[in-house]
C-alpha cells in the first residue's frame, strides 16, 4: 500500500520543480534580451537605378 496518492505526488514535484526554477532563475539585469533588429530598409530593386 502506497503512503502518498499520485496527485499528491505529482503536486509535490510540480510545486519543486516551480521552486527550483524560481530559486534559481537569472536576475533581472542578466536576462537575455531580444536582440535589436535594424529596420529593414526600402525595397533596393525600387531604389536601384535603372539599367538603361
Amino acid at each position: 500500500m502506497f503512503m502518498y496518492s499520485t496527485d499528491a505526488v505529482r503536486a509535490e514535484m510540480k510545486y519543486r520543480q516551480e521552486r527550483i526554477r524560481r530559486d534559481f532563475q537569472r536576475p533581472f539585469w542578466f536576462q537575455r534580451k531580444l536582440e535589436q533588429r535594424p529596420s529593414a530598409q526600402c525595397a533596393p530593386e525600387l531604389r536601384a537605378r535603372p539599367a538603361m
